[in-house]
């Protein structure tokens, strides 16, 4: 998997997926209900940081492999849903 860059791409994907699910699952509710803002804070700054990676990633990798743009659209837009970036991987990735 790590021996490519579509194999960092899809890794990156996966981990950024679970940092946005995580911060909205958990550091949204403790910033809102339990009033612990610190949460957001740290995942937001995590997630932030792989968003940042997976962008980068994103246009390296459709450099790479020549996608079209509306490939490379759709991914990046798909990205914003929740759950988003494991259908990314799932129907998109590992076709390339």
């Amino acid at each position: 998997m790590f021996s490519t860059a579509l194999g960092w791409f899809r890794f990156i994907t996966i981990i950024e997926g679970i940092s946005y699910v995580l911060l909205l699952a958990i550091g949204m509710p403790f910033k809102y209900i339990l009033d612990i803002g610190e949460a957001t804070l740290i995942l937001g700054s995590i997630h932030g940081f792989l968003f940042v990676l997976f962008c980068f990633l994103l246009i390296y990798v459709s450099r790479k492999l020549k996608w079209s743009f509306i490939k490379m659209a759709m991914i990046f837009i798909v990205s914003f849903i929740p759950f988003g970036n494991f259908v990314i991987d799932r129907k998109l990735l590992k076709q390339s």
